[in-house]
């Protein structure tokens, strides 16, 4: 591997780092876990293995893939209370779209499973 390849790669990655910090800044509804902030809930995104590389939508905002979601690299989507919209999508399958509410009763996580049908188009 050549020299230029990993700084390229090194660049990609810290570039993508900071669209993802910024989309989660600004996304309304969904923020990185934080250990001196306790309301809100963790979303977990179940989906078959050959779906894991879905994107993950909530509120409109992209969060990253479900297989991202939860992993030290990004770590645990945070669903502040209120009415939130998750979306799961990948090219070829039908998307899967749930409201997700959280309030005092809500627990500590909410699991989505998503089946992404095959779409015949």
């Amino acid at each position: 591997m050549s020299s230029r390849s990993v700084c390229t790669d090194r660049v990609r990655a810290r570039t993508w780092a900071v669209g993802l910090a910024l989309v989660l800044a600004v996304a309304p509804g969904c923020r990185p876990r934080d250990t001196d902030a306790p309301s809100g809930v963790a979303l977990r995104i179940d989906v078959a293995d050959a779906d894991a590389d879905a994107d993950v939508f909530v509120d409109g905002h992209y969060v990253g893939t479900a297989r991202a979601l939860g992993t030290e690299k990004l770590g645990t989507i945070q669903l502040t209370p209120g009415k939130h919209r998750v979306e799961v999508r990948k090219a070829g399958r039908f998307p899967v779209q749930r409201t997700v509410e959280v309030d005092g009763s809500t627990p500590e996580e909410v699991v989505l499973t998503a089946e992404l049908l095959e779409d015949p188009q």
